[in-house]
């Protein structure tokens, strides 16, 4: 029986991904997600991805992302674990899924989580509580500013329970002028020397590299002599994805530099060549057109439930217009 969330909502495709909707037992008008996804690119043997929330909604008020529209708080642990049950519960016939050689923990769907201290706790929790299942922790993040004891506490976890390129960090960089990443993300957060000198403590020998993503829209600044001049090649690593077609991203007007057809600008194809002239990998990352088409990006259940109930109306196609 479970305690804190039913499942309000499940969409999405077979093979592709679930995404649900759950909605608090215990608090009216909370609303959060989590997601049950496929990599195109390998088999569920070979890989598997699951999303949780660690907040309800999100204070850092991204520009981008629909989970921003309100935030009602941290979540528990126990409230992040359950998230987690309901997505393994269709899988506990022992499919190809839960036997995976790659099984992402991801805390990316709603909420900041170096916001949340239960996060850490989780992160404890999850080798003794699924010892059969190999989760690869990733956390993704902005680095706020006042976390610097949730990071150090991170790196003790890391090293402890997942080591051997068992966990993956991600910083949303986003952009390489801090003004423009002071727009895209309204939140006092860590300047980029200050990742980078974080990254050089987290690394060790034999783990992942420390990912560095953007998200860029057209017109973003975004050059390599400011990532190559800042971050250690033989750490950190950057991925670029694309910006989501969010109702909060219409909103600012921003449009995707890489689209979901993978073209990009000539403007990002020659920064990305002096990136991987100074020795970066680089990882262009487009989520799965199916899951963009029926509007799941972070956020958007939640939002448009919220919207509902409050008897407004608002588009709910803007993946397929932007696509």
């Amino acid at each position: 029986m479970r305690k804190h969330w039913e499942v309000i909502k499940k969409i999405g495709q077979e093979n592709v991904a679930w995404v649900y909707l759950l909605g608090s037992k215990l608090e009216q008008g909370v609303f959060i997600e989590c997601v049950d996804a496929y990599d195109p690119r390998y088999s569920a043997r070979q890989k598997w991805v699951v999303i949780l929330s660690s907040q309800k909604g999100c204070p850092v008020k991204c520009r981008f992302c629909d989970a921003s529209f309100y935030f009602r708080g941290n979540l528990s642990s126990e409230e992040i674990l359950e998230q987690l049950d309901i997505v393994l519960e269709p899988h506990k016939n022992g499919d190809d899924c839960l036997h995976s050689e790659k099984i992402k923990l991801h805390f990316a769907r709603m909420g900041e989580p170096a916001l949340n201290p239960a996060v850490l706790e989780v992160l404890r929790e999850i080798p003794s509580i699924y010892p059969g299942i190999n989760f690869i922790p990733t956390v993704a993040t902005v680095a706020p500013s006042g976390t610097e004891k949730w990071f150090e506490e991170l790196i003790d976890i890391k090293n402890t329970y997942y080591s051997g390129s068992r966990f993956q960090l991600q910083f949303s960089v986003n952009s390489t002028d801090e003004d423009f990443r002071d727009y895209l993300m309204p939140v006092k957060k860590w300047s980029a020397q200050k990742i980078s000198q974080y990254g050089h403590n987290f690394f060790r020998p034999g783990d992942r590299k420390v990912t560095l993503n953007y998200a860029l829209s057209e017109g973003t600044p975004f050059e390599a002599e400011e990532i190559s001049g800042t971050f250690d090649p033989e750490i950190f690593l950057v991925k670029i994805t694309p910006v989501n077609p969010t109702y909060q991203a219409a909103r600012a007007g921003l449009q995707t530099d890489l689209k979901f057809d993978g073209s990009y600008s000539e403007r990002l194809a020659r920064e990305l060549d002096k990136l991987q002239s100074h020795g970066y990998e680089v990882i262009i990352s487009i989520g799965s057109l199916e899951e963009i088409k029926v509007g799941s990006n972070c956020g958007q259940l939640a939002f448009y439930e919220v919207k509902e109930m409050e008897n407004n109306k608002y588009d709910q196609e803007p993946a397929n217009k932007a696509i």
